[in-house]
């Protein structure tokens, strides 16, 4: 494991997880600015909301993980004040996120909340990234497999951590890899942003689609992944991942009914999305029963998740009215 401390200054050390947390906020609001500036918007705007917007997000964050850790805290107050960088979960940066949109709509700095959303998916895409190095300095950077091969051994593939008995072993690097994906989705998100601009909403649906099938397979892999207190089975992020994308497809669905676009192959997408949806819940039942199988299971769960992310888009691709 990499040395937590970056440097001391007289009697604080200061770790890097902080110091990247800075950055991932830097870079967050930076790219955001680029992005959001226009004729009539001004940056006025992101300056008001930056400071809600990471308040909401370290409140959430830290109250999933609590939600799904609960015994490594006296209690919730005791979470809230606990300064352990590595307690909080990523599902609470996107709802923190959208509440602060949602303030800065209110207080009507900015009418349009589609468009604002759209200008900061990718940068909200970059920022998740660089949280994710954060977790290369503590212990729970670690996947359920074990990596064997000394080939594979190295990043990005493994992570070097200690277990119980304080031996070395090589598991999966879960985080890096989910530094590498979300770089990919911020550059996607990016792209479609640029090419989509007009189509208020859009970019948004794309970031959130791909960012929840992200997160439902790398949470799969996790050793310490976030359960339901009540069953330790189901995960609160997987839970929330599918009831994104679920949600995504039914606004496009409905979307194309009310502009009259929609056509029969619609149909077939949906059945299309229903059955790579059953079979990502099966991959992830089975994975938890049979994790000898995992190198296998893992990446069908990739294909069929980046599938689950797909078809929305695609349903969103017909504009024209059937003839």
């Amino acid at each position: 494991m990499m040395n937590p401390t970056a440097f001391i200054l007289g009697s604080y050390e200061i770790s890097w997880a902080l110091i990247l947390m800075a950055v991932a906020i830097l870079v967050w609001f930076n790219f955001a600015c680029t992005l959001y500036t226009g004729k009539e918007r001004k940056t006025i705007a992101l300056w008001v909301m930056a400071p809600f917007a990471i308040v909401f997000c370290a409140f959430l964050s830290r109250s999933v993980y609590w939600y799904s850790h609960q015994s490594q805290f006296e209690g919730y107050v005791s979470a809230l004040k606990s300064l352990d960088l590595s307690a909080f979960s990523l599902l609470g940066i996107v709802p923190g996120i959208l509440m602060a949109a949602v303030l800065i709509r209110l207080v009507r700095l900015d009418k349009n909340l589609p468009s604002l959303l759209d200008s900061l998916s990718s940068p909200t895409a970059a920022g998740v990234a660089i949280l994710y190095l954060t977790d290369l300095y503590h212990p729970a950077c670690r996947g359920k497999m074990i990596i064997e091969n000394p080939s594979f051994q190295i990043l990005p593939f493994a992570y070097m951590n200690y277990n119980t008995q304080g031996e070395p072993e090589y598991r999966l690097a879960t985080f890096f890899i989910g530094f590498i994906l979300m770089s990919l989705i911020c550059v996607a998100s990016t792209v479609f942003y640029l090419k989509n601009r007009k189509q208020k909403g859009e970019t948004a649906c794309f970031f959130l689609l791909f960012f929840s099938a992200a997160q439902f397979v790398l949470e799969s892999t996790r050793y310490d992944a976030g359960y339901f207190p009540a069953n330790g089975f189901v995960s609160i992020i997987q839970i929330f991942s599918g009831v994104c994308i679920l949600g995504v497809m039914i606004y496009e669905t409905v979307l194309r009914i009310r502009k009259k676009q929609w056509r029969k192959v619609c149909f077939l997408i949906w059945v299309a999305q229903l059955l790579v949806m059953g079979g990502t819940g099966f991959l992830e039942y089975y994975v938890q029963r049979h994790g000898s199988m995992a190198l296998i299971l893992h990446p069908l769960m990739g294909v069929t998740c980046f599938l689950m992310a797909f078809f929305p888009v695609l349903m969103g691709r017909f504009k024209r009215p059937a003839k």
